[in-house]
Formats: C-alpha cells, sequence, structure tokens
C-alpha cells in the first residue's frame, strides 16, 4: 500500500531529474562565463598585471564613445550577417526548390544531396585555409587562374577595404548555403502534392505556385532558417580570422576578433570583455527584434 502511494510522486520528480544534467551544463557553459564576463568587464584588469581593479562602467563608456574600432566592428559584423544571411535565403530556397522538383532532381538528387553535407563534416578552419590559399590566393589561386584563361584581369581578393569583405561573403555563402538548404528543402517536401497539383490545375503556373502556396506555407520554416543563419554570422570568428585575420587594416575585424585582440594581443581583459558581453546584448536584442517582428 505505502509503495503505491509513493509511486505518483517518484513519478513527478522523474522528469526534473531527467533535466537536471541539462540544466547544470547550461549553468556551468552559458550562463556563469556571461556572469564571469560582466564582472570582469567592470575592471580594469590588464592580463600581464593583475590583480583586476575595480571601475565600474568606465570600459563601456570608453567602448561606445571615442572608440571608431569598436563602432567600425559593430557595424561590420551586423552589415556582414545581413547581408551574408539574405544570400544564403535567396540562393538556399532555390536550390531546395529544384531538389523537391521531381522533374528536374529525379538524376542528381541523391549526388546533391551528398555534397550538400560536406561543409558539415570537414572543419571551417581548414576550408577556410583551402579558400585562402587554393581559390582567393593571387598567384597560385584558381580565381585568377581560370580569369586569364577568360583574358580578364586578375585582381587580389585582400586588396582594399572592399574586396576582402567580399571574398569573405563569398566563402560564408558557399560554406553555408547547405543549412540553408537542408531545412527548407524539408518544410518544400513536408507540403502536400495534391496542394500543388491543384495549384496548376486551377491554371497557376510555376511562378505563381512558389508565390502563393509554397512560400507562405514554409514561411515559419524560412525564418527560424534565418534567424538560426544569422546569429551564426553575427558570431563568426575562425573564417575570418583565417583568410584575412581583420585586414587590410580593419577593414574584416568583426566583434569576435576585436574582442580577442584586445584580451590577446593587448591583454586589456577588462576592455575585452566589456566589448563581448555588449556583443551579448547586442544579439539578444536583434534576434528578440526578429521574434517580435515575425511574431514566431
Amino acid at each position: 500500500m505505502d509503495r503505491e502511494l509513493t509511486q505518483p510522486q517518484h513519478e513527478k520528480l522523474f522528469p526534473y531529474l531527467a533535466l537536471l544534467p541539462a540544466v547544470v551544463l547550461i549553468v556551468l557553459v552559458g550562463i556563469l562565463p556571461n556572469i564571469y564576463t560582466f564582472y570582469l568587464s567592470l575592471h580594469e584588469y590588464e592580463l600581464i598585471s593583475p590583480p583586476p581593479v575595480f571601475i565600474g562602467l568606465e570600459n563601456y563608456v570608453n567602448l561606445i564613445v571615442g572608440n571608431p574600432r569598436f563602432i567600425h566592428a559593430i557595424t561590420f559584423t551586423v552589415v556582414f550577417a545581413f547581408a551574408a544571411t539574405t544570400i544564403e535565403l535567396l540562393f538556399g530556397f532555390w536550390i531546395a526548390y529544384l531538389l523537391a522538383d521531381e522533374d528536374v532532381s529525379h538524376r542528381y538528387a541523391s549526388v546533391i544531396r551528398t555534397l550538400l553535407m560536406v561543409p558539415f563534416v570537414a572543419a571551417p578552419v581548414v576550408i577556410s585555409y583551402i579558400f585562402k590559399t587554393l581559390i582567393f590566393d593571387p598567384t597560385f589561386g584558381y580565381l585568377n587562374y581560370f580569369l586569364g584563361l577568360l583574358n580578364l584581369p586578375i585582381f587580389n581578393m585582400f586588396e582594399g577595404s572592399m574586396r576582402a569583405p567580399v571574398a569573405i561573403v563569398i566563402m560564408e555563402v558557399i560554406l553555408r548555403t547547405p543549412f540553408i538548404v537542408i531545412i527548407l528543402y524539408a518544410g518544400i517536401s513536408s507540403i502536400d502534392p495534391a496542394i500543388l497539383d491543384a495549384g496548376k490545375i486551377d491554371g497557376a503556373s510555376g511562378w505563381q505556385n512558389v508565390t502563393k502556396i509554397i512560400l507562405p506555407t514554409i514561411a515559419p520554416v524560412m525564418i527560424v532558417a534565418y534567424v538560426l543563419r544569422f546569429i551564426d554570422a553575427l558570431k563568426m570568428f575562425d573564417e575570418i580570422y583565417v583568410i584575412t585575420g581583420g585586414g587590410p587594416g580593419i577593414a574584416t575585424e568583426n566583434i569576435s576578433l576585436y574582442a580577442v585582440n584586445q584580451a590577446f594581443v593587448y591583454y586589456h581583459m577588462g576592455f575585452a570583455a566589456a566589448a563581448a558581453f555588449l556583443f551579448l546584448l547586442l544579439i539578444i536584442l536583434l534576434v528578440s527584434g526578429f521574434v517580435r517582428s515575425f511574431k514566431m
């Protein structure tokens, strides 16, 4: 009888016990580091001359007021994320639509799906180094080789403040578009074929099927894919570090690279912590704006 009375109580506790490891991991990996980052941001802490000295919000004031390098890093980070993610969404939808069309992809769909998985199994650092040396290199890269075959002018993608960002966007689009393709392909494939057939019977063209049926149906999926890729593009570090190192000058220095430089090149740990915490707040505000705008 006692066992029957205590059994429901164990059943109530089981969901909390099952979630406990995940909660502990989130606290240790996500919450505590952010708390310590905010603590460091309130101090003047030079890595080579501890201990930290409390200065309040002075690091934040110095970042926002009279620091054009930080403002440039924030601007480049947001503009790059918007540009790369938007291009990826456009190309990703086009490729996903072709893959979902049996008349177009019935022969090569399996091969294309396999190729789309390549970026997921290769390290971003390795792919970035391949782009830097084998494709964009001004002397040995394939890009200039094929330009030479076409009698087009040869140029250095890393020369000037405009070409280097374009090179990074190109690499990011090629590397990350498969993520968008896989998500949108799943969304398009989930549409009942009878709905599309009914549209064709009613005289709808292919473009009308896309704009009136497919896009409205998978709009929530597209929003989720865009937000996930946008967040990932905001915090990109390894690709920029390998390809340009933030150069030429600071033309391609995003906020992640800026914080790393402040911490481990100039040893301003408190200053870097303030930049990182402001970046966290920026991501929260931008994602909250997306959620409210699209009512996710």
